[in-house]
């Protein structure tokens, strides 16, 4: 649960030890007055605390009612842009296999743009911090999300209705939000984010997938009303439309973000979260909220989801190799990344890592295979392992759309492409060996390069930094560390750093 007033308690807390302390080396001569000191302190705490809770609860009240207020103003009128498609990456139907004659080479792979990866973002905070309940939350309540049983205070009394959808009824709906009566509901989903280790995409499906449990099919305008109501308070950016007469909402992100109808406002590119509204006009009711934050797409950890475990699948470096895993991973978090945007951009796939699941049982067998190798050997092991251990085929053929996966997905789908294996190995070597790994993006094409902390591995490679980086190409089938495709060595990449 989100405290009010934690370092507060904790001052108490040590006053009060302090005071015990004092009491027993004093003898008890003095209890009575040390008790009636310890009675005083507490007093003056209650009361203090008593008077921030106040001056929380009139700030929050006066913001939501001044935020109603500019709701009943007319929204303006914006045109809703289709849905950026996800982009075409003509991909080579089979994988390339390294010819046995092709002499290794040292040479400088060019390269014209560094992108830099977004140094994570705490999520939000609440405006202003929700008070401690005085009874214990009653949860009445309970749905599923992705597998989890997740139990929440709502009853009947949280069933507001819309008598339609003008800024006059939205502000109204508004308002009756902002009673005392839904500030468990808030703090409840606030701690199912910690408790859950949910991403603001995460976060966000939660809170809708909990809205539209609670109401029924009917009611999706009181649902997302009310999504754009717990996210605000939550700390999130969040815009609320009227498409003809029904209720949409709109994120926000820095991010590009395929497949979602959006608009543009002030060069911020808004995303609707319901795709079947299509192209139309849409009116929005673009008000900022305090201390309100961007939603990000990016992954800081790994969502804690109830393990349903897949058929297990077998791995296996090349033909005759020992080198080989059984490993299975979790249902729940396959449908989690199902549901995640598509998008290009590479590191949020890799920076995303493995679950706890699948490293438990693939690292053993992989840190037993280079166990007292060198660097470079041991990422040789790696290369050719998810070279030959999982079979190719192009996103169109088994998706029918361009698509990347994420790390545990490419252990669970049958199939993996370029993008796949490079998000796959980039984990593999900065878990396993510690190394620093840049993405390598060509038009079509993703491969890796690795920094062995030392120039006398040969190769070729880039020089970033101040820092060789020798090129790792885990669809280059058969091709060893610093063996670069022919058709990309004359070809400027992107490099995309990692955190």
């Amino acid at each position: 649960m989100f405290m009010f007033q934690n370092s507060l308690h904790a001052n108490c807390v040590i006053s009060l030890m302090l005071l015990f302390c004092i009491y027993h080396s004093c003898g008890k001569a003095q209890a009575q007055t040390f008790d009636e000191y310890k009675r005083r302190v507490q007093s003056e705490f209650n009361q203090y605390k008593s008077e921030k809770e106040s001056e929380f609860k009139a700030y929050r009240e006066r913001v939501n009612s001044e935020f109603a207020d500019y709701m009943r103003r007319t929204w303006p009128e914006y045109m809703l842009k289709p849905a950026m498609p996800v982009p075409d990456a003509p991909e080579p139907p089979k994988p390339i296999v390294k010819e046995p004659t092709t002499e290794p080479s040292n040479d400088p792979v060019p390269f014209d743009e560094v992108s830099l990866a977004p140094k994570p973002v705490e999520p939000p905070r609440p405006v202003v911090p929700l008070p401690e309940p005085n009874v214990p939350i009653k949860a009445s309540f309970e749905f599923v999300y992705y597998g989890q049983k997740c139990q929440m205070p709502l009853e009947n009394k949280h069933r507001f209705r819309l008598t339609g959808v003008s800024e006059d009824d939205v502000a109204d709906g508004w308002m009756c939000l902002s009673s005392d009566a839904f500030l468990p509901v808030i703090a409840q989903c606030l701690d199912y984010r910690s408790k859950l280790h949910l991403c603001d995409w995460g976060y966000v499906r939660f809170v809708e997938q909990m809205t539209t449990a609670f109401f029924s099919s009917a009611q999706l305008n009181e649902a997302r009303l009310m999504q754009m109501f717990i996210l605000t308070q939550s700390g999130y950016k969040v815009r609320i439309a009227r498409v003809g007469n029904k209720l949409a909402l709109l994120l926000p992100s820095k991010d590009s973000i395929y497949q979602y109808p959006y608009l543009t406002i002030g060069g911020c590119n808004y995303y609707l979260v319901d795709s079947s509204f299509g192209q139309s006009s849409i009116n929005v009711f673009n008000r900022e909220f305090p201390k309100e934050q961007y939603f990000s797409l990016r992954i800081l950890e790994q969502p804690i989801l109830p393990v349903d475990r897949t058929r297990s699948r077998h791995l296996r470096l090349g033909h005759d190799s020992e080198l080989a895993v059984d490993i299975s991973v979790n249902k729940n978090l396959i449908e989690f990344y199902n549901d995640y945007p598509l998008n290009s951009h590479w590191d949020i796939y890799a920076n995303a890592s493995l679950s706890v699941l699948a490293k438990e049982q693939l690292y053993p067998v992989l840190r037993k295979a280079i166990a007292d190798k060198s660097n470079l050997v041991a990422a040789n092991i790696l290369l050719h392992f998810i070279q030959t251990a999982f079979e190719y085929e192009t996103d169109d053929k088994q998706f029918g759309e361009e698509r990347a996966l994420f790390a545990d997905e490419t252990l669970f789908y049958p199939y993996s492409d370029c993008e796949d294996r490079a998000i796959l190995y980039s984990v593999l070597v900065r878990d396993l060996l510690d190394l620093e790994v840049v993405l390598l993006y060509y038009p079509g094409h993703l491969a890796t390069a690795v920094c062995f902390e030392t120039d006398d591995v040969y190769g070729d490679h880039l020089q970033i930094d101040g820092k060789r980086y020798i090129v790792c190409d885990p669809t280059y089938i058969n091709a060893d560390v610093g063996q670069a495709m022919g058709q990309y060595k004359n070809t400027a990449a992107t490099v995309v750093k990692l955190q």
